[in-house]
């Protein structure tokens, strides 16, 4: 006899009630370790503050609009253009990976600092798009290149 069939609707309920408040237990936690663990690399809640009032000020790009406050490693190369020396001088929290546990571990970095540190290497909003684009355009350039022999 299964399970499934032995329990009552009333302990199904309860069981799903269960559930979504541990659900919401893990999301409460989560979230205010992954705040712990910002202002432990920043510094304390005035840091966070003072830039999130700052941030507010700087001009959004489309994907940036509701984006978290940490970014991948390698979204910092990519959609903000910065090389390895440039990250390694910018603040950054380390966190297990997630894909597997014996991996190197994850560095974050904060988005309101690589911003800015692209915007003032590219010479602001348009200078990174312009950027991104040669990126994309090289890229592309490159990839006709190893694929223009399959069409003659």
């Amino acid at each position: 006899m299964s399970q499934s069939s032995t329990l009552t609707e009333e302990q199904k309920e309860l069981i799903r009630k269960n559930r979504e408040k541990a659900l919401e237990i893990q999301k409460r936690k989560r979230k205010e370790r992954e705040e712990k663990e910002l202002s432990d690399a920043t510094g304390g809640q005035e840091k966070i503050a003072k830039r999130r009032k700052e941030e507010e000020d700087v001009e959004l790009e489309e994907f940036e609009i509701g984006a978290p406050l940490l970014v991948t490693k390698k979204e910092a190369k990519e959609r903000y253009c910065l090389p390895e020396g440039t990250l390694a001088v910018c603040s950054f929290v380390e966190k297990e990976n997630p894909h597997r546990k014996g991996w190197n571990k994850m560095k974050l970095y904060e988005r309101f600092e690589i911003r800015l540190r692209a915007r003032k290497r590219y010479g602001g909003l348009e200078g990174l798009i312009e950027e991104r684009d040669e990126r994309a355009r090289k890229k592309f350039e490159k990839d006709l290149d190893k694929t223009k022999h399959i069409f003659k």
